[in-house]
């Protein structure tokens, strides 16, 4: 075999070495940058699903936190004995119709919950699967006739409070509605008499709650509501634990005062 052909052979040995290594290589940064880009897709999916769940979360939680503090305080601080009847106007007002408020601020975000249940699709299913076990099950204690006291509100009346109170946000993601403010909802109280209606029997049973003659109702509520919150800022994160005491005891045993709101 003559020194030409040898130098042939091996250049063309070489050249066939060179692609394969240049295929494989290739090869490997295609792999690498499918990696990336599903790797990059995950990272986005998880951060769109993280903020649609917060924009779920933190409104149902700071619900849930008022209308329990409203019925801590009711039940054990005796706030509605202070400022229900107490000769001023505005103090009165604001203590019946923000207890009335807290509560229908729940149900809506309940109901908006309910209707939005694609933001069940992301994120941890057993942690979604029990909220909504959680939720249903402050549902059954407002609407159950086999707890005494006042504010039972059956399914359908629930759904319809909470439709009274919703108002569209016009987002493309996230909550579609919102809940009416506070002082929205008063305006409508004394503007709108079909309004009004809808909540004239539960300003009326206000007056029930300051004894506890008639609060069976009111301390399943609570209790059930800190399970809520407890579920949903398990790391004590937005609700200091001091501000999630359960209505089980009376002030008299020690439970520390949560601030009147």
């Amino acid at each position: 075999m003559n020194v030409e052909l040898i130098v042939a052979l091996a250049s063309t040995v070489v050249s066939l070495l060179a692609a394969l290594f240049s295929a494989r290589a290739n090869q490997r940064a295609r792999e690498l940058d499918y990696q990336l880009e599903q790797r990059k897709k995950a990272d986005d999916a998880a951060a769109v699903a993280q903020r649609i769940l917060h924009q779920y979360r933190d409104p149902l939680l700071d619900a849930a936190q008022t209308l329990q503090s409203r019925t801590y305080n009711i039940l054990i601080n005796g706030y509605l004995g202070r400022f229900l009847h107490c000769g001023d106007a505005d103090e009165e007002r604001y203590a019946r119709d923000y207890t009335v408020f807290a509560l229908a601020e729940y149900l809506t975000w309940v109901e908006i919950v309910r209707r939005e249940v694609r933001f069940l699709d992301v994120g941890d299913e057993e942690h979604n699967r029990q909220l909504m076990t959680l939720l249903t099950q402050t549902q059954l204690t407002i609407q159950s006739d086999k707890l005494a006291g006042p504010f039972r509100i059956f399914r359908g009346h629930q759904r319809a409070i909470a439709e009274l109170m919703m108002v569209p946000t016009g987002a493309p993601e996230g909550p579609r509605n919102e809940c009416l403010g506070f002082a929205a909802f008063c305006d409508r109280l004394d503007e709108d008499e079909d309004f009004r209606a809808w909540f004239r029997r539960l300003r009326e049973q206000v007056d029930l709650l300051v004894t506890r003659d008639h609060d069976e109702r009111m301390t399943q509520l609570q209790n059930d509501l800190v399970d809520i919150i407890d579920h949903l800022d398990p790391r004590i994160l937005r609700i200091p634990q001091h501000f999630r005491q359960r209505a089980a005891r009376r002030a008299a045993d020690g439970i520390p005062a949560q601030p009147a709101r």
